[in-house]
Formats: structure tokens, sequence, C-alpha cells
């Protein structure tokens, strides 16, 4: 299919890929004009023939709807993280947004950045799980380096100066232009050197993914491999082996469940499953469900004082389908993108296996027994009142339709942050989970939850031989049912401390507190809803008010939030994807996410070069892997030029004016997932035309004359063109005088004997302003400069293109 492009462009379109925006009014002009096309530098130390390519991203969504970095550059820019070429262009003014994935531990973000006419800049946002980060003064810069240690990780940044934020809004581009694309609302900033006239600038910044709190220790597998798990068998294998890694789950849902006979498996343990009918009805449905419930004796219930209870046989067929996962050290779990569905996993991380210092992160962990008690946790540490698990972080994780809830035994060094824990559940009685968040003998902290449709205890914490130290800050619960927090301490050596606080708690049905002898619950900052009973039950006795029992002050700072914004932030923030997940159906469709289709530009060739008038032919070549392709649109620069619906892919465009261009193509899939492709630069060669609206419009410019011929070229890579006598150049901001027609011709040089300069104005060949300063910059900000030198009285003394 070809697309001929004449005349008029009849686009009312808003096509949008990377971030970047195009509209398109209908009647546009067919003339492509040159616009900022830089050459990239070769020099290894600044990236050249790095290729572009990184096992994190993540082609699942589109811009701003996931985890990832947008960049523009007024000029070109290369981006990086942690030593790999994410994205490069040559194209000034043109957004991109790189979907990707952010580990655990250190993201060095690193940009080239490339100035070739105009003023200079880079603009940078990256957005993680919960929290962006924007360009600005925190970032690091320099003109110049002699190596390319400084996209690694680990490098040392005492060497280099700040960056420096220019005065740009973010809507406008720094030489003047409009800007259209970037995220909305965004807080970045305009960066460079300290110097606006120098031509390059390597930009550094980094941010850490780590745990608040006493699990800030955890590094999981930073310390060995990256590698992609595509299936549960692959998991498994990679969490039980002996070397350090972290193991990337793609975006997607994954099924773990492994069916079988939930009686015969417990007789093979002498343990009994038992059943009576709910008393009451399920919260959820409104139906009475059965009650089933393990006893860890053989052939009896009599642990269980319900009545009616019976004993499970075999031939009811009672089905049980968690899939235990026992774990070896130095780990990291982490769901790409917007995350990882584990259905049926319970991951087990256990001193008994030698297993500590774990991380996981970005995942919905469900569906594990929902219709048993006590018939497995999703994720829990398992060690020793000798030997405690060390060093773990579970973040942004989504946790529903549990049977024993997340249990944390023998820790030490732990936190979980930003959990989202819904309780509720159509499979068992009442309608939510019994147990939530049992916690014996740890040092854990819990920030940023959300605790909602709990039974109880989150947590309830106990002392057995080491004694426990929990802290909570930053926590919404929404309904509980029994008590928020319970404390138990076994034993004046081993007391249980629970410090609840700067949290939000909306309809506590029942105690915000349970606690007797060796058990300790303070509560400080936090707010209720008013539905919540301010009550708790000390020593079995139920008292009124807020418990501020004994407590520990921890040793680590953290960040309080605004205890009446949490009902709106947490929920948003927390579990899998942040602000950008949700938790997964109980019936969701398992496989990977639908990912965006590839293309490559094959026309123009890279470098080829055309006659002016010419036309000119871009192809591409596009293929969806789990759909079809939609459309392939094409753009010279920045703009729209034309758009094919079906193979070949290809248009012709005409009026492409003289000068350097910038093309690629764009690729829509049929899930309306985008992906555009690496740039080809091309040139139109000719002469430019004379255009008054090329030049500033001030009506107080003056006119800069040329007193004789001179060959020059414009610095739009335009052919030379021999300029006449008095030719002149609008300059703005100056004083005008009478002169022949005004143009973009080329001027003479023209020296004075005066006394030296003390002020510099330099434009380009079009008149627009690139610099001012009291002293002449070493390397001109363009190929060819507009140069016009003052006394420091603001005499003009000289003016000549350089």
């Amino acid at each position: 299919m070809d697309v001929k492009i004449l005349g008029k462009i009849a686009f009312a379109s808003v096509v949008s890929f990377f971030g970047i925006s195009a509209v398109h009014a209908a009647e546009a002009s067919a003339k492509i004009q040159a616009t900022e096309v830089v050459n990239l530098p070769s020099d290894a130390a600044y990236g050249g023939g790095d290729k572009v390519g990184s096992q994190l991203v993540a082609a699942t969504y589109n811009a701003g709807e996931g985890p990832g970095i947008w960049i523009v550059a007024d000029g070109g820019y290369r981006l990086y993280h942690n030593g790999a070429l994410l994205a490069e262009d040559n194209q000034a003014g043109r957004v991109r947004f790189v979907p990707m994935t952010f580990l655990p531990g250190e993201n060095a973000i690193s940009v080239v950045g490339v100035n070739g006419r105009g003023a200079p800049g880079v603009l940078v946002q990256i957005d993680d799980l919960d929290k962006s980060y924007y360009s600005g003064s925190g970032w690091k810069s320099k003109p110049a380096v002699g190596s390319a240690s400084w996209k690694n990780k680990g490098r040392d940044l005492s060497q280099w100066g700040g960056a420096t934020t220019l005065n740009y809004a973010n809507n406008k581009l720094p030489s003047g232009g409009s800007l259209n694309g970037f995220a909305v609302n965004t807080q970045a900033k305009w960066i460079w050197t300290s110097a606006e006239t120098d031509p390059m600038a390597v930009l550094l910044y980094t941010f850490y993914v780590k745990a608040e709190g006493f699990g800030a220790s955890a590094t999981g597998g930073d310390a060995g491999k990256i590698v992609i798990a595509s299936d549960s068998t692959s998991i498994r294998k990679y969490l039980q082996s002996n070397e350090a890694v972290t193991i990337l789950v793609p975006e997607g849902t994954y099924d773990f469940r492994q069916f079988r006979n939930a009686v015969t498996e417990a007789k093979s343990k002498g343990r009994t499953w038992c059943k009576t009918a709910c008393t009451e009805k399920n919260r959820v449905t409104g139906k009475t469900n059965t009650f089933y419930r393990i006893t860890f004796k053989a052939n009896s219930c009599s642990d269980l004082t319900e009545a009616g209870v019976q004993i499970v046989q075999e031939n009811e067929n009672l089905q049980k389908w968690d899939n235990w996962i026992t774990t070896k050290a130095n780990k990291s779990l982490v769901g790409m993108g917007r995350g990882a569905n584990l259905r049926g996993a319970a991951i087990a991380v256990r001193t008994n296996e030698g297993a500590s210092n774990h991380i996981y992160r970005n995942l919905a962990i469900y569906d594990v027994n929902p219709h048993l008690i006590e018939g497995g946790d999703g994720l829990e540490t398992v060690g020793t009142a000798d030997k405690h698990v060390k060093n773990f972080w579970a973040d942004h994780i989504s946790y529903k339709w549990i049977s024993d809830g997340m249990d944390m035994e023998f820790v030490d060094n732990a936190t979980i942050s930003y959990l989202d824990f819904d309780g509720a559940n159509e499979y068992n009685c009442w309608g939510t989970d019994p147990y939530m968040a049992l916690v014996e003998d740890a040092r854990l902290t819990y920030a940023n939850n959300y605790w909602h449709n709990t039974y109880g205890r989150v947590p309830k914490v106990t002392g057995e031989v080491n004694g426990s130290q929990v802290h909570l800050y930053n926590q919404y619960v929404n309904y509980n049912r029994f008590f928020v927090a319970g404390a138990d301490g076994h034993s004046a050596n081993a007391k249980a401390y629970v410090r609840y606080e700067n949290s939000y708690i909306d309809n506590g049905q029942g105690y915000l507190a349970e606690w007797g002898d060796n058990g300790y619950v303070y509560f400080s900052g936090v707010s209720f809803g008013k539905d919540t009973k301010q009550q708790h039950r000390y020593k079995g006795t139920v008292k009124s008010g807020i418990p501020t029992a004994e407590t520990f002050n921890p040793s680590y700072s953290f960040e309080k939030r605004d205890v009446a914004n949490l009902p709106k932030e947490i929920p948003t923030l927390s579990g899998v994807g942040g602000r950008y997940g949700k938790m997964p159906e109980y019936n969701q469709v398992f496989g990977q996410s639908n990912k965006a289709a590839s293309v490559t530009l094959t026309a123009p060739a890279a470098g080829a070069k055309f006659n002016a008038g010419a036309t000119v032919t871009q192809k591409a070549d596009a293929k969806d892997n789990d759909g079809t392709v939609k459309s392939v649109a094409f753009y010279v620069g920045n703009t729209l030029v034309g758009t094919a619906n079906a193979a070949p892919y290809q248009v012709s465009v005409e009026g492409v004016e003289p000068g350097m261009h910038s093309a690629v193509a764009v690729v829509t899939d049929n899930s309306g997932l985008t992906w555009m492709s690496e740039y080809v630069t091309f040139t139109v060669e000719g002469s430019a035309e004379s255009s008054s609206s090329a030049v500033a419009e001030s009506s107080s410019s003056a006119v800069v004359k040329s007193s004789s011929s001179v060959v020059a070229s414009s610095s739009s890579a335009h052919a030379p063109v021999e300029s006449s006598s008095d030719a002149c150049v609008v300059i703005p901001g100056e004083d005008p005088e009478s002169c022949g027609t005004i143009g973009i011709a080329p001027f003479a040089m023209q020296r004075a004997t005066e006394a030296e300069a003390g002020f510099y104005r330099i434009f380009d060949i079009q008149g627009r302003p690139l610099f001012a300063g009291d002293r002449k910059p070493a390397k001109m900000p363009a190929a060819h400069v507009i140069v016009i030198e003052y006394t420091s009285a603001g005499k003009t003394l000289r003016h000549y293109i350089q």
C-alpha cells in the first residue's frame, strides 16, 4: 500500500506513541520544513557504537500507563539505565516514553545530550510504581568525559558538578518551539551543564529502590545475574537455585496450581480435615458456606469446638491446589511492567533450606485454597528460634483468597510495604479470611499498607523465644471485624511490641488492640473513621480509648504521610503495579500480557540524499507476534506525513524542504499498543527559500548589512548560496536600519578597530537568539552563526558570520 502525500494533508487526529503527540489540523500545508536534527557522537566515551536494547524494557502498555522513562531533548540524546542503552534520538522536540521495569537496588540513569543549534536542554521524568523522579538540580553534569564508566552502576559522582536548571516551561522547547506530548503535570525541569554554550552534556541521576525500616539491608539477588522466567516451572527453578539471581517475571498471569485430594494428603501426614456449617452468612455472597479446617491429629476433630463438626472423608474429593515452593538464599522475584499474577503460588522462605536475603516486588499472589482454613500461606518466612531468616522485603504485593494469610515467623531485618491485603472471600465463612498476618519473633516494619475486609490480626504479634518489635506506619485499614493489632509475649524475655503510628482506621468493628502480660500495643497519630470503635481489650477486659502501652523506638528514619490523605493515597499506590495495576480477577485468563508490534524503517536508507523537490518514499517492516498490525504511521521530524493500514507499509512524501531530516515509523497493533522504530536520517539538498517568517517578528529588530558578496551555508545543512551585496538579516532586539529585502541571506564579516568587546550576542542564520554573555564561547552553538560584539557601554563594535 503506497500512500502519496500531495498538495494538502488532511489529518484531524492525535497520534500518541512513547509519549509523542502530534495534532494535525485539516488542510495543513504539505511542506515539510527542516527542523533541528543533530549528529550523535561516534566516540565510545559518549556511547558511540552502543546498540539499543535492555531486558528490562516491557512493551506491554503505552505512554504513562505503567512505569518507565519520559525523555525529550532540544537537540538529541542517548538514554541509559545501568549501562544499557534504552533509546536514542537525533530529532529536537521528539518526546519518547520507554516502558520498563526498575530493579531493587541502584538504578543509574544516564543521558548524553547533544545540542545542534538554538538552545540546549534535556527533560526527563522517571515513573516508578509509587513515585516519580524528575530532571532538575539533583542531577549531575559534565560537558566532556574521557571514558564511558559514567553510565554504569557504582559510578563515582564526587567529581561531577550539579546540573543547571534552565528557565523553560515543560510545554516549550528552550529554543522557543512548542513541546507536545510530555507527561501531564510533570515537575521535570530542563537541565544542562553550567554553560548553555556547551555543545554536549553528560547528565546523571541515581535513585534506589529499597525498603524503608528494618528491611533496608535486603539486597536480594542484586549481586548475581538477571534472568527472565516466563512460566511457573522456571520461577521455581530459579528460586531454588544456589546462586544469587534477580528473577524477572514478564507481565501477565501464571498458573501454579497443583490439584490433589486434600484428605489423602492430610492422612499421609497424620492430620485430619474437619467440616461443619458456618454459623452465619457469607458477607460477600449472602450465602451459608461450609467450614473446612485442618487439625493436627489423626482421624480426630476433637480440637475444634464448633457444633456439628465432622471428619471429611476421602471420597468427598475435597480439593487442595497450593503449589508450595521452598527457596534458597539471595533472590529477587520481580514482576515486570505493571506486574505478574501468581495464582496458587505458596512461597516459603525457610532457614531449613538456607534461605535469607529475599526481595519480592510487583506481584499478585492469590487463590491459595481460599475455601479452607489453615490450608497454606501465599508468602511466608519460616525461621527457627536459633536461626532467624535475615533480610526480607516484600513490596507492592496484592494478596487475596489466601487460606492462611501472610505469616512472618522468626525473621529479622524485614519490611512489608505497599501491600494490598484484601481479605474478602466468597469461598469461606463470614466473607473474610480468618487469618491475616501472624508475626512471631520478628524485627519487622509495615510501611504504606492497605488492609481491607479483614477479620482481624493486622497484625497479631507474639514473642515466642526472642520477642518481637513490629513497627507500622502509613497504614490504611478499612473494615476490620475483630482486633486490628494484637500482642502476646510468652515471657518477660520474649516480649511482643507493636508500635502503630501515623495511620487511618475506617470501619473498625471490633477492638483497636488486644494484649496481655508481656504484650504491648502503642498507637500514636492514628485517625479514625466515624464507624470505628475506639476501644481495646487488655487481659480480657474491654477498655475505652486508644491503646498507649509501653513501646520501643525504631532506630531508622521514615517518611510520614499526611494521615488525612491515607484513605485516598494508599489504595491507589499499593499492590501489584502500584498506581498502574489492579488485583486480578479470580478466574483471570492465563498468559503474558500482549506486547506491542515491532517496526523497522527500511526506507529511506540511513544517510540518503535527495535533490530538492524529489519525492521521499518511507517504507517499514512491521510484525506482531501476538496479534495483528493495525497501522503504521510515518513521521518526518515531529510531523505526521502519512499512515498505511496494510502491507506493504509505505508512503511517498512530496514537499520536503532542503536540510537534514530525521524519520521514524510508529506501529499500532490490534489492541492499541504502539511502538516506534529507530530513527533514520536523510538529507534534501538545495537552497533555502527566503522567508520573512524564518526570522523574528520583533518590530524593534535591527538589520545587519552585508557589504560584499560571500558564499556561506545556512544552519539547516542547506547547500551554499551566494549573497548579493547589501543583503541583510534581521537581528531581534536591535534598532532597525533601512536596507533591502529581509531574508536569510548571509553577510560578510565586519571588522572594526575600536576597543575590545565587553559583551556578545549570538544568533543563528535565521535570526534566533542562541547566546548572550560577557565572554565569547570557545565553540559556537551552531555551524554558522551571527556574532554581534558590544562595548561595555552597549555600543555595537562589529557583527559577522562565523
